[in-house]
């Protein structure tokens, strides 16, 4: 992707890394996040759970404005790119393993976009959030205010993304937009125990079927969610006295 706008992939053990690297505020230089096949095929190599992070001292300030601007231009490639982040954003929430955001520092914009597409969002203290697109006459353009209404509700989504405002560690917990405030440079770390503790011994089968379940409660209808469970279920016991 070019050393302006990096994405680093790690592995340690069975948890993936995704590090969002342009210092020092982690701006992201186009509307995809990643490349689809790269992600697709970091996931595919088993990882049983992914952890977001940024690197250094924040997580992302989101898009870079002048970027932006000049990107505008050619407003089909512009739109086409939007398409293919909102698809990469997708991929993430959908995702059959469990995502985590480590939070640090700001997470505005594009940023929190993307903090929202995960399953769990850890922050530090001294974090900060906001949708500030408004101020410069636009709004979150991948998906943000939908996952922020389904998250906290309408009255929450509007304030936040009419009024452009930051807000604090503890305001975005009272709001449930986090789940666990940590102290500072302790976020990452909290995202590795509970990835850990989530996946530890258990096979990649079993994660996803949950992760399946998970995501089925929002796709579908209550009848039909618990039939698919059913199924799964099924499904795993068969596998798990197979293999004795």
């Amino acid at each position: 992707m070019g050393k302006e706008h990096e994405i680093i992939l790690e592995r340690e053990g069975d948890i993936g890394l995704l590090i969002i690297k342009n210092l020092p505020q982690n701006y992201l230089k186009r509307p995809e996040l990643i490349e689809m096949r790269q992600l697709q095929e970091f996931v595919a190599t088993g990882i049983k759970a992914l952890i977001i992070t940024g690197a250094g001292r924040h997580f992302s300030a989101g898009a870079d404005p002048e970027t932006i601007k000049s990107q505008v231009k050619d407003k089909k490639c512009f739109t086409e790119q939007l398409i293919r982040g909102n698809y990469i954003l997708n991929y993430l929430d959908e995702l059959k393993i469990p995502v985590i955001a480590a939070v640090s520092g700001v997470c505005f914009g594009a940023g929190f976009e993307i903090a929202l597409s995960c399953d769990i969002r850890i922050c530090e203290l001294t974090s900060l959030f906001a949708f500030p697109e408004i101020n410069q006459g636009i709004f979150p353009g991948l998906g943000g205010i939908t996952r922020l209404s389904e998250l906290t509700g309408k009255a929450v989504a509007m304030e936040l993304v009419m009024h452009g405002d930051m807000i604090n560690a503890a305001k975005a917990k009272e709001f449930g937009i986090v789940d666990e405030v940590t102290a500072k440079k302790q976020a990452l770390d909290q995202a590795r125990i509970l990835a850990k503790k989530m996946t530890d011994n258990r096979p990649l089968r079993v994660i996803k079927a949950v992760m399946t379940s998970i995501n089925n409660c929002k796709a579908l209808g209550m009848e039909e969610a618990l039939k698919k469970d059913a199924e799964l279920f099924a499904r795993l016991v068969e596998e798990s006295f197979s293999s004795e």
